[in-house]
């Protein structure tokens, strides 16, 4: 990575780590302009006074970045992210929020994108393309802004490629870029079948990006997960690589569980649907990591080792239960296999893609 003494001045204004500037810094340039990005943004021809609200409430913890209006009309909501992935169904809640925008649309950079599934009615726009559009605004402080802007983003994003290692960190490398770039390029190598939908979230338990697919399983709340996500400890990342006080990246870990949705507690778990999963699980691979699970609650612990009774393996029942259950309406069990830390970026999306096949195998599962 080039020496910070080397990148434009405008990285004062919008620091990779300072998401909300980005959109604080755009939302002046479109106020200003909006022509260079009307078609991008879907403003309508020679848009008239535009207005952009900032933070815009919609629930207890929800803000959406950019409401834009044209006139009277509200013609696009805009989630921007630079760093952070998404929120589980955070698209889903905030078109329904917002639900009479002519446009919605997700805008991440180039090279850590994140694309919106067709299916949920949002679109995906890079920040570059809306630079590069504002480098052409007539009005000289945009078009000054947005180019150096480009520049800085052009030397401060990382760049990867299948023959990169995932644990080929450079001293001082900011940590939480280098490990989200790494798997933002494998997530855009997925290629799964129709059946088999897939995104790129941020990890309920720290700064991570999680890849995940997924298709629903054969009973009805439940679905089959693959989520793939770097082992070393996501709730205390380092700032820099190289930190004496942390120790080496361990590679992504592969979760292959059973998911039930739309619950309040993980009581209701389905462990015999989980434990006839396994054949099917066992017969995929030979590497599944077997240290026990132990899940946390008494009643999830109790109901595993019931399953562990009837024969399951004790390593069957990693996830997360109770307290996922009651934030977000989810709990998850199932078993991991743990890829090489020094695997190339595209072995590690090599993988993913051949794990499709065993997630369709446990959709096809019928339940008991």
């Amino acid at each position: 990575m080039d020496s910070p003494s080397v990148q434009p001045p405008v990285r004062h204004l919008v620091p990779l780590g300072a998401e909300n500037r980005w959109s604080d810094l755009i939302a002046a340039m479109i106020e200003s302009d909006p022509e260079p990005v009307a078609e991008l943004l879907g403003l309508g021809d020679s848009p008239q006074r535009v207005v952009v609200q900032r933070e815009v409430p919609v629930r207890k913890r929800d803000r959406i970045d950019l409401v834009i209006t044209v006139g009277d009309e509200k013609r696009c909501v805009a989630e921007a992210k630079v760093l952070s992935g998404l929120g589980l169904d955070q698209l889903h809640r905030y078109r329904t929020a917002v639900p009479d925008a002519a446009h919605y649309v997700l805008i991440s950079p180039e090279r850590l994108p994140i694309d919106a599934a067709e299916s949920s009615g949002w679109r995906s726009v890079y920040w570059e393309d809306l630079l590069r559009a504002m480098a052409d605004s007539k009005v000289a402080w945009i078009s000054e802004t947005a180019s150096a802007w480009l520049s800085y983003v052009d030397q401060a994003m990382p760049r990867l490629s299948a023959d990169t290692r995932w644990n080929d960190l450079r001293d001082r490398e900011p940590f939480v870029i280098a490990m989200r770039a790494r798997m933002a390029w494998v997530y855009r190598r997925l290629r799964p079948p129709s059946a088999v939908e897939h995104d790129l979230v941020s990890s309920s338990a720290g700064q991570s990006w999680v890849a995940r697919l997924y298709t629903p399983a054969k009973k009805t709340g439940y679905w089959i997960y693959v989520e793939a996500e770097e082992r070393l400890s996501v709730r205390n990342y380092p700032k820099f690589a190289g930190d004496p006080r942390w120790g080496s990246v361990i590679g992504p870990s592969v979760k292959v569980c059973l998911m039930q949705k739309e619950v309040q507690t993980s009581a209701g778990f389905d462990w015999a649907y989980l434990h006839s999963l396994w054949p099917t699980m066992a017969a995929a691979r030979k590497d599944w990591v077997t240290s026990s699970a132990k899940p946390r609650a008494a009643h999830d612990r109790a109901a595993w080792e019931q399953m562990v009774a009837e024969g399951g393996p004790r390593h069957l029942g990693i996830g997360f239960g109770e307290n996922q259950a009651r934030q977000r309406g989810q709990c998850m069990f199932g078993a991991r296999f743990q890829l090489p830390a020094d695997a190339t970026l595209g072995t590690i999306a090599a993988e993913l893609n051949a794990t499709t096949q065993l997630l369709l195998d446990l959709a096809a599962v019928p339940s008991s």
